[in-house]
């Protein structure tokens, strides 16, 4: 048996979208490369490519890494823009 993916609603993708290209965009402006996001967030290399690339979800510990990794940037900073 095959497990199905969850498909994901319309409004929630486009948050995932906005969330990534935040994350991808300040990564991009502080010089970091894929993998030294990943080296800074204990993530896989993989997982920062397919997540910027909307091809993968994060899991919320890995979003929260991705934050923590953002020096000086609050929770509700982070969050503040998205919809």
């Amino acid at each position: 048996m095959s497990k199905k993916k969850k498909e994901i609603q319309e409004h929630q993708r486009k948050r995932l979208e906005e969330i990534s290209l935040f994350i991808k965009n300040w990564r991009i402006n502080e010089g970091l490369t894929q993998l030294e996001l990943s080296k800074l967030t204990d993530t896989h290399v993989n997982t920062i490519q397919k997540f910027e690339k909307h091809n993968n979800n994060i899991s919320v510990i890995t979003l929260f890494a991705c934050i923590d990794a953002m020096d000086g940037i609050t929770l509700s900073q982070f969050f503040e823009g998205i919809q």
